[in-house]
């Protein structure tokens, strides 16, 4: 249990993470925290966050000293670490595993003053079963008018209730966020169609989905992402990146 001094502040800086890290399961992935520990901060720690769920403390790192993991990240199999790099504490995954998957976050106590950093998704894609590639990597349209996304999901899963929706990562936002959801159009709660949700095909089912969306500004120039959620894991896509461009005018 961490408590903090009521009296103090918080602060959020921007990370150098991307906003998305995708890895296939049992490859490594390094996530940074830069200036996590200087003069004056003695020591960082490591969360991870997933949805639906209350924020977890992976474990923490003291100036010049070893690290702690807490449980369950304390056991061996799990692969994760703690190094310093520098004035920054790097979190350290050796294998990936589905599990792992959620948003990870540090922060650094300085006296009564604490740091935040942006959160970084980490997504974790098992190829043999679905996948969702998005072809167009970049699209630049002008201020104002709409831009036309499109990905397909490729299943093992036969469902018609994979909930797919649509991303958005813009620069100096703190999180990622959901900006669409795709609705299928037959909707069951009983629990027989849950259980079919995760019924494994004999070969891929392929499913085409288009997102429409306006860009008046900046704000909304930034990668969008194509995922699915299915089995209670989340898919994610590779991201189309969406720039603005500009008249020219003779």
């Amino acid at each position: 249990v961490i408590v903090f001094d009521v009296s103090g502040s918080a602060e959020t800086v921007r990370n150098t993470e991307p906003s998305i890290v995708s890895v296939k399961v049992g490859e490594s992935v390094t996530l940074n925290c830069i200036s996590a520990l200087t003069a004056e901060s003695k020591i960082a720690y490591w969360f991870k966050h997933r949805l639906e769920h209350k924020p977890q403390e992976v474990g923490y790192k003291l100036n010049r000293k070893d690290y702690f993991l807490q449980n369950p990240f304390n056991d061996s199999k799990s692969g994760f670490e703690l190094k310093e790099v520098g004035s920054g504490v790097s979190l350290i995954i050796k294998q990936v595993q589905k599990e792992d998957e959620g948003m990870y976050f540090c922060e650094s106590v300085e006296q009564s003053t604490v740091t935040f950093s942006t959160g970084t998704f980490l997504a974790v894609s098992d190829p043999s079963d679905t996948s969702v590639p998005q072809t167009t990597k970049m699209q630049s349209v002008p201020p104002g008018e709409a831009v036309n996304l499109q990905c397909t999901v490729l299943s093992e899963i036969r469902s018609a209730e994979l909930r797919v929706f649509w991303i958005r990562s813009a620069a100096g936002s703190s999180f990622p966020e959901i900006i669409f959801t795709h609705h299928s159009s037959s909707s069951s709660s009983s629990s027989s169609s849950s259980s079919r949700q995760c019924e494994i095909s004999s070969s891929k089912h392929s499913s085409v989905y288009n997102f429409s969306t306006n860009i008046p500004n900046n704000h909304h120039a930034a990668t969008y992402y194509c995922a699915v959620e299915t089995c209670g894991r989340i898919i994610i896509g590779n991201g189309t990146t969406v720039c603005l461009s500009k008249d020219i005018f003779y």
